[in-house]
């Protein structure tokens, strides 16, 4: 999945009040839905990604947080600068508050050293390890970061959150499905969190 620093970028471009050369002025957001916020969820990997792990680490994302009494909906894959840059388009289309952004990297280790994210990616493309073969007590490693991106398009709250786990076997699938799950539930708890002390 892209990077989200240049999300972040013009998110803090957008709060100092400076609009980049070509770009719309920034404008008021659609007013706040009465009852309780809805928060559209933009999927996981690039538009057009098929990969399993991330298909089903989308639709975990939505359930866990249901489970937590937090109402969303599913919106179309886009690149994270693009859902940042038509934030307040996309909280008129769906009536939402705000807009969830993910970012989800994997790593290998020998052992549980600290797995290298910026550099020691798994080679996992489309279900399968990409000539390494079978991960025979492999420790993976997942690190998920969730943005919070308000109808403004300024990033209002992120958090970052990891598991792992000693893999064994050919099917790293279930593995890395196993450690995103994890991990999502981890930030949905902390999301779920925020917003019972906001209140």
């Amino acid at each position: 999945m892209v990077g989200l620093s240049g999300m972040v970028t013009v998110a803090l471009v957008a709060a100092l009040g400076f609009t980049p050369a070509g770009a719309q002025p920034v404008q008021t957001p659609p007013p706040p839905v009465a009852g309780p916020p809805l928060y559209l969820i933009v999927p996981f990997g690039e538009p057009g990604d098929t990969d399993p792990v991330l298909l089903d680490s989308t639709q975990r994302f939505s359930e866990d947080l249901s489970d937590r009494g937090i109402r969303s909906a599913m919106g179309v894959p886009t690149d994270a600068v693009e859902a940042v840059s038509n934030a307040r388009l996309s909280c008129g289309q769906y009536r939402a508050s705000g807009i969830l952004v993910s970012e989800l990297r994997f790593a290998q280790t020998k052992g549980f050293n600290a797995p290298q994210f910026a550099a020691g990616f798994i080679p996992y493309v489309g279900g399968v390890i990409s000539g390494v073969g079978a991960l025979d007590r492999t420790s993976i490693h997942a690190q998920y970061k969730l943005f919070l991106i308000n109808c403004w398009g300024k990033v209002v709250w992120r958090t970052i959150t990891t598991a792992q786990k000693v893999h064994h076997g050919a099917n790293v699938a279930a593995g890395l499905t196993d450690i995103s799950f994890k991990a999502i539930a981890e930030a949905a708890d902390q999301f779920a969190a925020r917003r019972t002390q906001a209140h």
